[in-house]
């Protein structure tokens, strides 16, 4: 009872410290973009009207399922952003995994594990991955679960280890798109990592048990797709012009080197050696295949399930006398590098990340807080919701705006007039405007406006229309 007691008071905790982060960032303006898109569907998924018609894919289900779950049940009890919570409880879940991991399986004492985790926790690439969403954080435990399960498997060659090894696989390809590349960068290094008894009784076996459950839930999703005539698995998405040309080499070098280092440590152990250095591959060949794909828009986020293998790698430390001072100047070291990289071209959304966290107010927010203010008491409302997700978000309900599904929003996009009183559109130059259903459909309004609408609200972000007699 004891060690019951003491896991809820360090995981509140830790929940409580990893919200205070988030409310930091998002009090200077910062919400990131994937937060913003998963709790915009959830709250019109719960709130909204029955009829709405989604064109959106639901992929990954697993951070849209929990989203959901959580937005039924505490929506109405906590202003807090939905996502904020599960990405605070599932880091702060992870960091006690990670903790037990060292202090149980590692042999680390209490102190030793207590600043271990700290310093995994303060890197960047955590903080950024849990700004991220509950997305971003379910890879990190994916990734974990794998290459402690891979470590595992080689050592002991058991069934449950296997399964370890399958879950961890199942679980970042069910919470992200890039989830899948890092499947397929496992695919190589599973060969690397196998104890050669299990490749010499059965190899075609030892690989179908592993990517079984992932192979299952991938063609699952696509049989779907196709009953609903929808893309559920939007892999391709653009990557930011203008980035800078070695930037995602630069990104790298912080965690990476930190791996090697961990890795490199044990080359006189086989036995762990071997699976570390598949882990390391994996996420790695994740990245540079993400640098080809851009399934992964920013190269932080992308890199950042290293810090997963880091965790792994130092519990294999040999058990010198010095060994966790060494491995806690080697995590803070990581820290350092990591905060170097992370400051190299960084993207549009990780820049604006690094604002918010400095203390500085993010522009683009308040801006979209502007309109919102505007709109606020007002009806009937024509918007995209799926395209302007951050107006949902910002307005907190649906019941004041016209959705697709509705009649009045259908007849408009089928070629009617539009009857609502207010409509509303994105004036930036981003993709995000241009696929706008209704800047598709009346593309008038970035100029003139419509018959019976005029224009009554304008920042460089967001323009609205009311509607006027004739």
């Amino acid at each position: 009872m004891t060690r019951l007691t003491g896991t809820l008071v360090a995981f509140v905790s830790l929940f409580l410290l990893l919200l205070m982060t988030l409310a930091w960032t998002e009090m200077h303006g910062f919400v990131s973009a994937r937060t913003t898109e998963l709790w915009a569907k959830a709250i019109v998924q719960v709130d909204g009207p029955a009829v709405f018609k989604s064109t959106e894919a639901f992929y990954p289900p697993l951070p849209f399922i929990l989203t959901l779950s959580a937005q039924w049940l505490v929506a109405d009890v906590t202003p807090v952003p939905i996502p904020f919570l599960l990405s605070a409880a599932l880091g702060a879940a992870l960091l006690l995994l990670w903790f037990d991991n060292l202090r149980d399986n590692g042999s680390f004492t209490a102190l030793g594990s207590c600043i271990a985790v700290a310093l995994l926790a303060l890197n960047p690439f955590f903080l950024r991955s849990l700004a991220d969403g509950p997305e971003s954080v379910l890879t990190l435990i994916g990734t974990w679960v794998f290459a402690r399960g891979l470590v595992n498997l080689r050592l002991t060659g058991n069934a449950p280890d296997m399964m370890k090894v399958a879950v961890g696989l199942l679980i970042v390809s069910l919470s992200n798109s890039y989830g899948l590349l890092i499947c397929l960068g496992a695919m190589p290094f599973m060969i690397v990592a196998a104890r050669p008894s299990m490749l010499v009784a059965s190899p075609f076996g030892y690989l179908v048990s592993m990517f079984f459950p992932v192979l299952v839930a991938v063609v699952s999703i696509l049989f779907v797709s196709e009953i609903f005539d929808s893309n559920l698995i939007p892999l391709l998405s653009e990557g930011e012009d203008g980035s800078a040309e070695g930037f995602p080499l630069a990104t790298m070098l912080g965690l990476a080197s930190v791996v090697l280092v961990v890795v490199a440590r044990t080359v006189t152990a086989p036995r762990y050696f071997m699976p570390l250095l598949a882990t390391f591959g994996t996420v790695l060949g994740a990245y540079l295949l993400n640098a080809v794909y851009h399934v992964e828009s920013d190269p932080a986020v992308a890199i950042a399930p290293m810090l997963a293998v880091v965790a792994v790698a130092v519990r294999f430390w040999p058990p010198l006398k010095l060994r966790e001072p060494i491995v806690a100047m080697l995590l803070a070291l990581g820290a350092v590098l990591s905060v170097i990289s992370l400051r190299v071209g960084p993207v549009e959304e990780t820049r604006a990340w690094m604002t918010a966290f400095g203390g500085n107010p993010v522009k683009k927010s308040i801006l979209t807080q502007d309109v919102a203010v505007f709109l606020n008491g007002k009806s009937e409302i024509m918007v995209d919701v799926e395209k302007n997700a951050e107006l949902v978000t910002a307005l907190g309900r649906v019941d004041n705006l016209i959705v697709a599904g509705q009649p009045m929003y259908e007849m408009a996009m089928q070629g009617a007039a539009p009857r609502s009183n207010y409509i509303v559109v994105r004036t930036g130059s981003g993709q995000t405007g241009a696929s706008d259903r209704i800047m598709r459909r009346f593309p008038q309004l970035s100029y003139n406006g419509l018959p019976l609408y005029e224009e009554v609200f304008q920042n460089p972000e967001w323009k609205v229309f009311q509607r006027v007699e004739s």
